[in-house]
């Protein structure tokens, strides 16, 4: 049997994939990195709000005061100029409980947790000193039977030094928000999940929306940690203890050329919160704190709580015709009047081959869109012989990509600007699947053919007018996969490189071929030959990274206070 989604963990409905495939082609190398030899380790002090423990304070939120080792990985650009925005690499954050700890703060019956961040670096240069906060770090589920190990990764944000000298950055406050899952037990053989992802209840209806469809093989095991239901939510504020190096990076900011030691000028300050306008970033918040000659941008965020109307239309027959199933699996359709709407959203990297670089695909800094999902069927099948299990969830995915200006170097050397639209035919099709006994492995493929389109060519700074036709001669052909090897070698803990359809994670295609160009004229010129040319082929490649999926009809889950933008790629 083919692999694919473990049933008891199936949950709600499908995951979702983006079609911003080439939205930007700006070959980018990143700047050298600078600061302490690989991980930091640093001692905090945690006060937990348990919420339900013995001890509390009067107002039913327990406090309990825990030592936690936190593990911090980040590389720091080589140097920066002053007046100009640079950003420290992105963060992975380890946060280590002991045994002892995690029970002084997690409820009993706790079998995995998952949580999200925010993690306070202190900046300074000379006199001067500002605090960036880098909020929105998630953890995926990791178990918590032997203490509880969750493995933060996030985005750092902008920060600006007006004058030359070091910028230091330093490991300050941690605020966690951990969210304790209990696994329930499974029900009795013989409950199939019907279209919605449910198990079904005594009166033929699907349980409403929750985390613990089961297994019909199973009677009464505890299902996987990732399919737990919340049990209670803890926060924490931790605080590095004393006495320690708290170095992360440092950064060299060298004088502006012609500039003297002047750097930029100051923006307009507000001077009831030290804020100020600072030269934005496209799409990011244009706010900032300013502390002497320090700038600190504020983090991206989406300001989008809920979803928009689910997709209409249907997947691709063709593909769920072709997709291997077990011999009488049993197929149920979710009429359109009953489909549910989801969204999330995505980032990536386009690897163009042609132009040897990486460029970012929906940029997290310019005005993302949103992808939509909703599921329109499943198929299932139980094998009484040995108990295995097989669950396929059908869905069908809509973005509409607003077009993007784009830049690139045609044959190396020459920029080259042009406005790039991707429309998709149809809605992509998804398929998550995959089967229960010994493979616990999860699939994700999503399927669909996208029309692209260039406009507003500018090479060299010269407008070259290609008209309004210019497009590849047939669509990209999108063949995104995921895979989750969870409960296949990651002794339960969903790691960076798996791929779960509730929590997000990297999906990729390695080959992807960029068909020639035709319908391309400037002033009665042809110029095909030279976009397929400079463009067209095969051996480009997409990551892409999705964030948590908004599930309105499940209380919200991953929706409020607002729907988090996933961790972008590294090149």
């Amino acid at each position: 049997m083919r692999g694919a989604v473990n049933p008891r963990r199936v949950v709600l409905t499908a995951a979702t994939a983006s079609v911003a495939v080439l939205a930007g082609m700006l070959p980018g190398t990143p700047s050298a990195a600078s600061g302490p030899e690989g991980a930091v380790e640093i001692s905090y002090s945690c006060a937990f709000g348990t919420g339900g423990k013995d001890g509390g304070d009067g107002d039913g939120t327990a406090t309990v005061t825990e030592d936690a080792t936190v593990t911090v990985q980040q590389a720091y650009p080589a140097g920066a100029v002053a007046g100009e925005r640079f950003r420290p690499g992105a963060l992975t954050v380890e946060v280590a409980l002991g045994k002892d700890a995690a029970g002084a703060v997690l409820p009993a019956g706790t079998t995995s947790a998952t949580a999200t961040a925010s993690l306070t670096a202190r900046v300074t240069q000379g006199s001067s000193a500002a605090d960036a906060v880098w909020a929105g770090l998630r953890a995926a589920a990791a178990p918590a039977g032997d203490g509880l190990d969750l493995t933060f990764t996030g985005d750092a944000t902008d920060v600006t030094a007006t004058a030359p000298g070091t910028v230091r950055f330093d490991a300050a406050r941690l605020d966690l928000a951990v969210d304790a899952l209990a696994a329930p037990t499974a029900p009795s053989a013989g409950s199939a999940p019907d279209a919605t992802g449910s198990t079904p209840d005594a009166t033929g209806s699907g349980a409403a929306a929750d985390a613990t469809a089961a297994s019909p093989a199973d009677t009464g095991s505890p299902v996987p940690p990732a399919a737990g239901t919340v049990a209670a939510a803890v926060t924490a504020a931790c605080t590095p203890k004393d006495g320690q190096d708290t170095l992360l990076g440092e950064v060299g900011v060298a004088t502006r050329p012609g500039s003297g030691h002047s750097g930029t000028g100051p923006a307009a300050l507000d001077p009831a919160s030290g804020t100020a306008a600072a030269p934005a970033t496209p799409g990011r918040s244009a706010a900032v704190t300013r502390k002497g000659t320090l700038e600190v941008a504020a983090p991206p965020h989406s300001g989008v709580s809920d979803c928009p109307p689910p997709p209409t239309g249907e997947p691709d027959q063709a593909i769920l015709d072709a997709f291997p199933r077990p011999e009488g699996a049993m197929h149920n359709v979710l009429p359109p009047e009953y489909r549910q709407p989801e969204c999330t959203f995505l980032t990536g990297l386009s690897n163009v081959g042609k132009l040897k670089g990486a460029a970012t695909v929906n940029g997290l800094d310019d005005h993302p869109a949103i992808t939509a999902v909703t599921q329109v069927g499943t198929w299932f099948s139980y094998d009484p012989d040995d108990g295995s299990t097989f669950l396929e969830l059908d869905s069908v995915v809509e973005l509409a990509i607003p077009p993007a200006r784009s830049t690139f170097l045609t044959f190396g050397f020459m920029p080259t600007t042009a406005v790039m639209t991707l429309t998709q035919l149809a809605p992509l099709t998804l398929i998550i699947a995959g089967g229960s006994g010994d493979q616990y492995i999860t699939y994700t493929y999503v399927h669909g053919r996208l029309d692209l389109r260039l406009s507003d060519i500018k090479v060299n700074g010269r407008t070259l007018d290609v008209g309004p036709n210019c497009h590849t001669v047939r669509p990209l052909e999108l063949n995104l996969v995921g895979t989750d090897y969870t409960y296949m070698g990651h002794d339960g803990t969903t790691r960076p490189s798996d791929y779960n359809e509730i929590i997000g994670g990297p999906l990729h295609q390695d080959q992807l071929t960029i068909p020639p160009f035709t319908g391309c004229s400037a002033h009665g010129d042809d110029v095909d030959a030279l976009l397929t040319a400079s463009i067209s082929g095969p051996d480009n490649s997409l990551n892409f990274i999705q964030g948590p999926l908004c599930i309105p009809s499940a209380d919200n889950m991953n929706c409020t206070p607002e729907i988090q933008y996933p961790t972008p790629p590294h090149r």
